[in-house]
């Protein structure tokens, strides 16, 4: 054979079938993993995902490349416990991969090649098996769903590979991902206040008892105009979303007039230039300010877990208490710093997608403690269209059902359009992803729910644990196959729309004027069709009749497409904004009419004055 040694030892036979054995060079190496990971493991050896990738383009490195676009790359992986250096591994064509499913069906051309471990540590829950689980699905490198990889990743170089003429091929796992360095809250380093920009952290006790480990729960706040020097209390509006180590609910906020040109400096400019917008707004006492008669505290939440950068928000079996967490131990503490109001009348919430099902299911789980909320484009909120799947009626989650035909069911239409400025984007319906192709490719990159990836932090939330400490799939991640009883599970425990219908009697009382549902009739990833399940539940209830709010988003006759949070007008002409723009002004939108809310359902004797400056 003739070895070309970049060092991961990757032999590739091709005459007779890929092989690959795969090592990394020396205990050293995981030493500093381990290190800057914050891995808990004792002794050098790793366990992880080992990753790798093809790319046809060298524009980013492979490890970047795996998605649910049609410029995905290709990507392998194997699971390595307790892994010595240089014990090698073996990934030959029995492999899965994806998009092709082998090793084997890779045709021969030049491809760059890159491969990482991605680090795993284990974890000792209460009542639950010892299980591996990521270390972690996020840096502090990036922000709302983005990031960089997580500290302590292991990776090898890039190199180009001409599959015609080389027999064997053996790269090395000798770079490791330094630790990432927070810009904090408020932008200037980690833990660094500003005078708007907050940093709250608590240790919680109902999640450290769960996890037997400390585990802290981060809030980014932003403070009201005089907050510290008057004798005002103030209400609570929690902006739900993604991890973030820089305070940013929705859009960002900026105190420095931006020195860019949009036309120029492209959509960056736009966030910057409406970051500084909402420092505008906020700071200001004049009567002209969105926020006059309506100044409250505003927190973003960071509480991510180990199979995802987020919660949800709720009380799961695999990851524990952190509704309880959230609304009983870090909400009441920002109340008591920041001179809040600290009662359910005075706290409302919103968010999109992510964010969006987090704040209905924080309302609907805890009637009693927010007082509105205002959900853009959530996740699924019934599982009777949880995206294109009626979990409930279908025998698979991959195919609609049909004695002859096999049709894949569509994960997601044309694209994200949150940042598609100027214009809209084009909602044209073209399928880019099908449910398979999104699981496949979560399968590859990690498996029993361990991809750091949407479908599988889904079944994480909303599922049981099985036996093996591991999230109860929903369906067969190979085959689409379903489960009816971990979606009995999912429709007693998460499914909103189910859990309003069963306790209407109880919580349709207490939800009357707190529910506003907002979806692009495009949507992405199909949320529209959830929403539009909910809103024909609402519109039959009584005792009392829903006054929910529905707005599913179209213009010009086209639906909006993800994330679309209401509508929004371009001055006097009446045209309605893309999702990029408002996007970027939540707080303006939704805050005054909270402040609504809160001044109509107010207990006598409640503070409704001292805020409204």
């Amino acid at each position: 054979n003739n070895f070309i040694y970049f060092g991961l030892l990757c032999s590739f036979q091709r005459a007779f079938g890929a092989e690959i054995f795969i090592s990394y060079p020396s205990s050293n190496i995981a030493e500093k993993a381990l290190l800057w990971s914050k891995t808990k493991a004792e002794g050098t050896s790793l366990t992880g995902r080992v990753r790798l990738y093809f790319t046809k383009d060298n524009s980013t490195d492979p490890i970047y490349s795996a998605s649910d676009e049609q410029s995905t790359g290709q990507v392998f992986g194997i699971d390595a416990v307790s892994w010595d250096p240089n014990d090698p591994l073996v990934i030959d064509d029995s492999v899965f991969g994806y998009p092709q499913e082998s090793l084997i069906d890779i045709p021969d051309d030049t491809y760059y090649m890159q491969a990482e471990l991605f680090l795993y540590d284990m974890y000792s829950r209460t009542g639950l098996p010892d299980v591996y689980m990521p270390t972690s699905c996020v840096s502090d490198q990036g922000l709302n769903g983005e990031y960089a990889k997580p500290d302590g990743t292991l990776f090898s170089q890039v190199f180009e590979v001409d599959f015609t003429s080389t027999a064997s091929i053996q790269l090395s796992l000798d770079q490791v991902q330094p630790p990432a360095v927070s810009e904090g809250c408020a932008g200037l380093g980690d833990g660094v206040d500003s005078d708007w920009v907050k940093t709250v952290r608590i240790t919680s006790q109902l999640l450290t008892s769960f996890w037997n480990r400390d585990i802290e729960l981060e809030a980014c706040v932003l403070v009201p105009p005089n907050w510290n020097s008057s004798a005002a209390t103030y209400p609570l509006v929690v902006s739900h979303g993604h991890y973030s180590p820089v305070f940013f609910p929705g859009g960002g906020f900026q105190t420095e007039q931006p020195d860019c040109d949009p036309d120029e400096d492209g959509y960056d400019c736009v966030q910057s230039q409406y970051a500084y917008y909402l420092a505008q707004n906020w700071t200001s006492l004049d009567d002209s300010s969105a926020f006059s008669g309506a100044r409250m505290i505003l927190m973003t939440i960071n509480h991510p877990v180990p199979l995802f950068d987020d919660s949800y928000a709720v009380n799961s079996a695999s990851l524990g208490p952190y509704g309880d967490a959230i609304v009983t131990e870090l909400i009441p503490e920002v109340e008591a710093r920041f001179n809040g109001i600290g009662a359910g009348w005075a706290r409302a919430l919103y968010g999109g997608s992510t964010g969006g099902w987090e704040t209905l299911a924080s309302q609907v789980l805890y009637p009693d403690d927010f007082n509105g909320a205002f959900a853009a484009c959530p996740d699924p909120i019934t599982f009777s269209s949880y995206a294109t799947i009626d979990i409930y009626s279908t025998s698979n989650a991959y195919f609609y059902d049909s004695d002859f035909k096999k049709t894949p069911r569509p994960g997601q239409r044309d694209d994200y359009s949150g940042v598609t400025w100027p214009g809209y984007g084009h909602p044209y319906g073209q399928t880019t992803t099908t449910i398979q192709e999104a699981n496949h490719r979560e399968l590859v990159l990690g498996t029993h729910s361990r991809s750091c990836g949407q479908w599988d932090i889904w079944e994480a939330v909303f599922g049981p644990v099985c036996d093996d400490g591991f999230p109860c799939r929903l369906y067969d991640k190979l085959s689409g196959e379903m489960n009816q009883t971990t979606a009995g599970y999912w429709q007693e425990h998460f499914d909103l729309k189910f859990i309003l219908d069963r306790d209407w009697e109880t919580l349709g009382p207490k939800l009357q004027g707190k529910l506003h549902l907002f979806v692009g009739n495009s949507d992405t990833y199909f949320l529209t069709n959830a929403v539009m399940d909910m809103e024909d539940f609402l519109g039959q209830t009584s005792d009392p009749s829903s006054d929910a709010e529905v707005v599913i988003g179209t213009h010009n006759g086209r639906g909006y497409e993800h994330c679309f949070r209401g509508y929004e007008y371009e001055g006097s002409s009446g045209t309605p904004l893309p999702n990029s723009i408002t996007r970027l002004t939540y707080n303006q939108a939704f805050m005054p009419r909270m402040a609504e809310q809160f001044l109509s359902t107010a207990p006598s004797g409640a503070d409704t004055s001292s805020w409204r400056y």
